[in-house]
């Protein structure tokens, strides 16, 4: 039996369907929680690093090397100098507003449809929020 006296999977369902309907009211809770506790999170944060630092090494190497596979050789000097600006963009970003801004690949570089690559025309400073809430996802949106 689950929590409300239904069982596991009408109660997985029911939660399911209250996440789908309540993205923002969830959202806008979650941001207040982490403001509202952003010194126990940042601690734990720290913990889980120092208790995983080969996972964690592990985890950045394999990202290094997906955007190194992902990397164009016939990029110029040019185009890595626009992917720099990119990235300081969202450093820029992040000082200006007192949030976390990343650079996003719009087309993912391992996405389960389509992969993109590392290259100036494909990368977008946002919000770190918004990004985190995107996933590894690319939804192409069809003119009606």
């Amino acid at each position: 039996m689950g929590v409300r006296g239904s069982c596991k999977l009408c109660d997985k369902q029911a939660k399911q369907k209250y996440r789908l309907n309540n993205k923002e009211k969830i959202v806008i809770a979650k941001k207040a929680d982490y403001e509202a506790n952003k010194d126990k999170y940042l601690a734990n944060k720290k913990i889980y690093r120092q208790e995983n630092k080969g996972k964690i090494n592990a985890l950045v190497a394999a990202r290094k090397k997906v955007v190194k596979q992902r990397t164009p050789k016939w990029l110029t000097d040019i185009d890595f100098e626009r992917i720099r600006n990119e990235y300081n963009l969202a450093v820029l970003q992040s000082k200006i507003t007192g949030e976390t801004w990343h650079v996003d690949h719009i087309i993912p570089l391992q996405g389960k449809i389509v992969s993109g690559l590392h290259v100036p025309s494909n990368l977008m400073a946002i919000r770190g929020s918004d990004n985190l809430l995107k996933k590894n996802k690319f939804e192409v949106n069809y003119a009606k």
